[in-house]
């Protein structure tokens, strides 16, 4: 089943980008391949992939996400967030998720392989795309209140510092 619909309505904003840009740890639309049939794919045909790793300057190892509930891939991807890193504006998500070698491997080994909700092996999720193919290529790159509710993070501006002075300054109040 595809839930390429629903990956429409939650994978905005889209930026266009070069081939030679994708980076591991990113999702993105690649709508023209060469070499397959049809040449082009959009609206449910398109191709939704988050990128495992890239071998050399040739190739990407991606999961492709058509055929994952997004539910799940969400889930999922909030097992590699590394919490560390602050949400902001107009991120890439790579920047949010923990490092992982930049071929994948270790990605593929440790989060993917034994994850069924992801790695579907009947029919496989698992893709690789030769980089001199893809023609067109869209970066997702998701709103930063999404990524809060994606990631169960308040939208709080105060860092927990400033909740810690203003706590004190309180209690300093009332004792006062």
């Amino acid at each position: 089943m595809s839930y390429t619909r629903a990956y429409k309505e939650i994978m905005q904003p889209e930026k266009r980008v070069g081939r030679n840009n994708i980076l591991p740890r990113n999702i993105y639309r690649i709508s023209t391949y060469m070499g397959s049939e049809p040449v082009t794919k959009v609206g449910a045909d398109a191709r939704w992939v988050f990128v495992i790793g890239k071998i050399g300057n040739d190739k990407i190892h991606c999961i492709r996400l058509n055929d994952i509930k997004p539910l799940d891939f969400l889930k999922w991807l909030n097992k590699i967030r590394d919490k560390r890193i602050p949400i902001g504006k107009d991120q890439q998500l790579s920047l949010l998720l923990r490092k992982f070698s930049k071929e994948g491997s270790q990605l593929f080994e440790s989060y993917i392989k034994n994850d069924t909700s992801v790695y579907k092996v009947g029919h496989s999720t698992y893709r690789i795309y030769k980089l001199e193919k893809i023609q067109t290529v869209w970066e997702i790159r998701f709103e930063e209140n999404f990524l809060r509710e994606t990631f169960g993070e308040k939208n709080d501006p105060n860092t927990t510092q400033e909740m810690n002075v203003e706590i004190k300054d309180e209690l300093n109040e009332k004792d006062g």
